[in-house]
């Protein structure tokens, strides 16, 4: 398996590109960019929530647990 974030296969699965996915929930391209390359954790509840909706899912299922 690939060590893509969750988010990122997430929205890969269903054909978004980056910039797109950005531009359907309003979520800055470079914190998507951030999240995905586990530069920073997603921590904003309301862009999560964006995210989950967009991609049909719960913001559990994006949420990645930590060590």
């Amino acid at each position: 398996m690939e060590n893509k974030a969750r988010l990122q296969q997430m929205r890969e699965a269903q054909g978004y590109s980056r910039a797109a996915f950005a531009r359907a929930t309003g979520i800055p391209l470079r914190t998507l960019e951030s999240w995905e390359g586990r530069v920073r954790l997603p921590r904003d509840v309301y862009q999560l929530l964006k995210a989950a909706r967009a991609l049909g899912c719960h913001i559990e299922d994006i949420i990645e647990e930590t060590e």
